[in-house]
């Protein structure tokens, strides 16, 4: 794709159209999520808000790095080049990932080497939801939403133009990054364009030691035109380019890489007051082409193609008894296939013209290890996945806070076509059957305000159907250095959860503090075998089904010493088991996380400091080792100059200053790609 030509061509108009008028400068005294399109302050149950200057001020560039600062979150890093959000302890399709409200619609859930294609290098604000609201994104969404907004889509008119630019190098991986981003207005027409470019080379460990296999390269851009009619209707389409290519960290130095790209097209229109107590209506329509490469010394080994179309419609009403009340329709078509041949795949193959009687295949019947049968042909067959879902969302408030309702029917229809797969590693016909599942969820949340404290409890009962990589994927995943069996047998998966949260708030100090627990019914998880594969002796993991339950803490305290000086402390620790087995442990559960820190700012000057330890985590599951504590010192300290209308800022930061050794227990690849050594970043970033 040509990317890289498209960006050029971006930030040389961002420049041109810089100088014909500035934006007229608005101040923003309440934070909006963009989801939902309400205020923090009218939602019952706490939703994170990670904006521009909290992301500027992390290391690393993947959702997962970004926000592994906050409580409860952790990086499923795959290496440099892959980092997916663990909230809780939950991750995969149980955690959604979003760009302005709709599915991302990628195969990051799938296989942690699968990069998740959302990059926040322009984004506005990256929001964590969690409670009700993660209703209006599609069931199953146990561990809570990620989405990253930008402003691709505009809802209300711009008068100017508005310029951010920002670039920036670092020391351990000789990673150079530069992004720029343009929204402009011309009468009812806005315009946004944003692109960006990264690349970085291996990088060091804690030892000294270079970790191969470990640079990356990207480049993305998004381009939306907007119309905003004079009675506040606003129509948007949007297109954006996605281009990844990875090193994979693996135990034989093999030059393994994954090269993710993505064409996103997307429509949005806004109509307020359509009809008699109807508010508004959103309407988004979104088509996906994605496709990626596993690649060893230059041979395409694996091959994975999806196409996703998602339409998604919301309603919302004027204030009916004191409610306001959301109700919306989601239908998705999501087509996966695969390929995966030594000798190269230049394509999806088409095995239509082989003869089959329905019967299992001789060479699937042959390998046979502890009673389960090995694939080595195409390991997935042709799968589409049709969802279709509804969701009904309330809020009001009540005399001591917020109340928030919701629930949720959905259906999905997996249907599967072997012609991708050689007869000879077919399984029998009724194999492939159509698969339909019915899925409901439910949720509540209330807050209360007493004085100085508010007190938020949210209960549920959600539901997921399984996906169809879950059921079918059976053969060797190289990038994973695995073999992945599948299981055709998963059902529904349900959750009941409790949380509650306080929130504690004086003068010159503040607390955060949050207790959950999640009763699981046929819980799916990737469960390592004490088997090996019989073609390359490669480690096996099956999706198995089992009840479990998982419990766990989040706590924050910022304590303001002076209006300069800041004090923090957080942490959150989470424990995930099965309800029965010898070993009851769920693999690659987060150990406890604690860190400390102070920030001091003074007139354009800012400097925060952190100390922050991982604790060994030894509640391993089976064929799970153990891992050992380290800690991270980082520092960030940034100066700011306003020039007439614009703001110029310089910043470093130093990431694990003192060179710890450490290695990520949530990662598939701790034994391979230890975490970063010191990494020093010096950037700066310009707005007008």
């Amino acid at each position: 794709m040509h990317t890289k030509f498209l960006f050029t061509i971006s930030v040389s108009l961002m420049l041109v159209v810089s100088h014909i008028s500035f934006a007229d400068e608005v101040a923003l005294d309440k934070v909006q999520v963009s989801a939902s399109g309400q205020l923090l302050d009218d939602v019952a149950q706490p939703v994170r808000v990670f904006n521009q200057e909290d992301m500027q001020q992390q290391n690393g560039d993947t959702l997962g790095e970004l926000l592994s600062s906050l409580p409860g979150i952790s990086n499923a890093s795959f290496g440099a080049g892959v980092g997916r959000p663990v909230i809780r302890g939950l991750s995969g399709n149980r955690v959604k990932m979003a760009i302005n409200g709709t599915d991302s619609a990628d195969v990051s859930a799938m296989s942690s080497d699968h990069a998740p294609m959302v990059d926040a290098a322009n984004a506005e604000q990256v929001e964590v939801i969690y409670g009700p609201n993660t209703l209006r994104f599609g069931s199953g969404a146990m561990g809570g939403v990620i989405n990253m907004a930008d402003t691709r889509f505009h809802e209300m008119p711009l008068q100017g133009t508005r310029v951010r630019v920002q670039s920036s190098v670092a020391s351990a991986n000789e990673a150079t990054s530069l992004s720029a981003s343009l929204d402009s207005g011309f009468g009812q027409w806005v315009m946004h364009m944003d692109g960006f470019t990264r690349s970085s080379e291996n990088f060091t460990d804690g030892n000294g030691d270079e970790v191969n296999n470990t640079s990356t390269e990207s480049q993305g851009m998004n381009v939306g035109l907007n119309y905003i009619q004079a009675n506040g209707n606003a129509h948007g389409v949007a297109v954006s380019l996605l281009n990844y290519e990875y090193g994979v960290p693996n135990p034989d130095n093999h030059n393994a890489t994954v090269d993710p790209s993505q064409l996103r097209l997307d429509a949005q229109s806004v109509v307020f007051t359509p009809f008699a107590n109807v508010e508004k209506i959103k309407t988004q329509f979104t088509y996906i082409d994605y496709e990626h490469g596993e690649n060893f010394d230059d041979t395409v080994v694996g091959l994975f193609d999806k196409t996703a179309t998602e339409f998604k419609s919301t309603l919302s009403l004027f204030d009916l008894g004191g409610w306001r009340t959301s109700l919306g329709v989601q239908l998705s078509l999501q087509d996966l296939d695969v390929c995966h041949d030594h000798s190269g795949c230049d394509a999806i193959p088409n095995y239509s013209d082989l003869s089959w009687d329905g019967s299992e295949g001789a060479n699937l019947s042959n390998d046979i290890v502890d009673g389960y049968r090995f694939s080595h042909d195409t390991p997935m067959p042709l799968t589409q996945t049709q969802d279709a879902g509804v969701f009904w969302v309330m809020e009001r408030d009540w005399a001591k806070g917020l109340l928030e309702l919701g629930a949720r029917l959905d259906q999905r229809t997996i249907t599967a076509d072997p012609v991708s797969i050689r007869p000879s590693y077919r399984q029998q016909a009724s194999y492939y059957e159509d698969k339909t599942f019915d899925s409901a969820s439910m949720s509540a949340a209330m807050t209360w305000r007493i004085d100085a404290q508010k007190i938020g409890v949210s209960v549920s009962r959600s539901q997921r159907a399984p996906a169809a990589d879950e059921m079918y994927w059976n053969g060797d995943h190289h990038a994973t250095f695995s073999f992945q069996l599948d299981n055709p047998d998963l059902d529904v998966e349900t959750a009941y959860s409790l949380d509650v949260t306080w929130t504690y708030e004086q003068a010159n100090y503040q607390i955060q503090s949050a207790v959950y627990y999640y009763d699981f019914d046929g819980y799916i998880f990737n469960d390592p075998k004490s088997i090996v594969d019989p073609f390359h002796g490669n480690p096996v993991y099956r999706n198995e089904q089992k009840d479990a339950w998982l419990s766990g803490a989040e706590w924050q305290l910022d304590y303001n010493l002076n209006p300069q000086w800041q004090w923090f402390v957080r942490g959150d620790v989470v424990k995930a088991q099965l309800k029965q087995g010898e070993n009851k442990n769920l693999p690659r559960t987060p150990p406890l996380t604690t860190s400390t820190g102070v920030k001091w700012m003074f007139n354009q000057w800012q400097i925060n400091s952190e100390l922050k330890h991982y604790a060994k985590q030894s509640d391993v599951a089976e064929n799970e080792t153990i891992t050992d504590a380290y800690s991270v010192v980082n520092v960030y300290g940034s100066y700011s100059q306003t020039l007439g209308a614009s703001t110029l800022e310089f910043y470093v930061k130093a990431h694990n200053l003192t060179d710890e050794f450490g290695r990520n227990h949530v990662s598939y690849l701790k034994e391979f790609s230890p975490v970063m050594g010191r990494n020093v970043t010096l950037g700066a970033t310009y707005q007008f």
